[in-house]
């Protein structure tokens, strides 16, 4: 029986597993922190897409009746105990999900990067991963690995996408979750938001709520855009959830109220303080501010990978593959059908898979990455 190891236990990790299990693979999953460790940090934002476009068939046979409606727009710590729980302590998944468990290194048994290089005896030798667990380090070898870790490494607030002076010994915001639990302690107080993307949306929505709570709240948003309504809108964009999201943003924006100052094209420059903080940007300006939500992406994590000849994109950290062949879409309902060429890493084998494989491209969806593992177990064989 050939062995798989899926890197991850979020919602993408747990349909790999379940599908390596159905094409009879030995299947381990290893999850640096507890199953659905990213959407813990959500906090009460909801998936834009309903839940079933977010399951396979397989997943939902198994969480049975009791299981969430197929219009339910979920949080992310419901996505977690309705979900993801369930399915790792089902009967397909027992005793395969192990958490705490930190891929330090995967490479090739006996084999450098640079060892084989198209030789099909590179491809014959097994994959060895090295991870932490326990205070212990342990190995794994494997015929096939899924590295489903996703994206987790907040991008820099500074100018061109480096830190800003003093950015990295500062204590900032870097998830919604975090800006949650930090709301109470802002009311009264002033607040930078930086960034302009969906989770920036969010953010602007509860700060306006806090105003509404709390008169006397200042918020200053930068963004680097022109555009008066700065974060991007689909036309008749059919996630009620996003278009809402989007709209409330997009308006507090172009006609702001006098509790938020919006600074476009600006960049960080500088923040010094420890709270409140002195915060340079573009054009000589200087703000102080009691907090800093930092919300302007996030990039994978690859220096665990370094001995896999992987052919990453110099655009999105992603696969090369995948960019390429989604380097115009804008929208994540209308990207095209994946090709097996575009899924290839470079090692056979190895795949990278969900929002990783996309790395800071925002065109993913739940529903494409189920798709794009069909393909993958379509090329490598199933065991039955």
């Amino acid at each position: 029986m050939k062995r798989l190891v899926v890197i991850g236990a979020g919602p993408m990790g747990l349909e790999a597993a379940l599908l390596g299990v159905e094409r009879g693979y030995q299947v381990t999953v290893l999850e640096r922190g507890q199953v659905g460790e990213s959407l813990r940090d959500w906090g009460r934002v909801r998936f834009f897409t309903p839940f079933a476009m977010n399951v396979s068939p397989r997943a939902r046979a198994l969480l049975g009746p009791g299981g969430p409606a197929d219009a339910a727009l979920l949080t992310g710590p419901e996505m977690i105990e309705r979900v993801l729980l369930p399915l790792s302590a089902s009967a397909s998944l027992a005793g395969k999900v192990q958490t705490q468990a930190k891929v330090v290194a995967v490479g090739r048994a006996r084999t450098l990067r640079r060892d084989l290089a198209k030789n099909p005896l590179r491809a014959g030798r097994p994959f060895r991963i090295l991870y932490e667990q326990g205070g212990e380090e342990r190995v794994l070898e494997a015929e096939l690995v899924l590295d489903a870790s996703g994206v987790t490494r907040p991008t820099y607030l500074g100018v061109g996408g480096q830190p800003a002076l003093g950015e990295r010994q500062v204590n900032l915001h870097r998830t919604l979750g975090s800006v949650e639990r930090a709301l109470p302690g802002w009311a009264g107080r002033r607040v930078m938001l930086v960034g302009h993307g969906h989770s920036a949306a969010h953010a602007i929505a509860w700060l306006a709520e806090l105003e509404q709570s709390a008169p006397g709240t200042k918020v200053t948003w930068v963004v680097r855009s022109l555009n008066a309504r700065p974060c991007v809108e689909v036309a008749s964009d059919p996630l009620t959830e996003r278009a809402a999201t989007v709209r409330r943003a997009n308006e507090l924006a172009a006609a702001p109220p006098p509790w938020l100052t919006v600074l476009r094209k600006a960049h960080l420059e500088s923040i010094r303080g420890a709270g409140p903080f002195e915060v340079g940007l573009s054009g000589a300006r200087t703000v102080e501010v009691d907090g800093i939500v930092g919300l302007t992406g996030y990039r994978p994590e690859l220096e665990f990978l370094s001995e896999l000849p992987l052919e990453i994109s110099a655009v999105s950290e992603g696969a090369r593959g995948i960019q390429q062949a989604l380097a115009n879409v804008t929208d994540c309902l209308k990207a095209p059908a994946l090709l097996p060429k575009d899924l290839e890493s470079g090692e056979p084998g190895f795949y990278l898979v969900g929002q990783k494989a996309y790395g800071r491209m925002t065109a993913f969806l739940l529903e494409n990455g189920r798709a794009q593992l069909e393909t993958i177990f379509r090329m490598v064989g199933g065991q039955k």
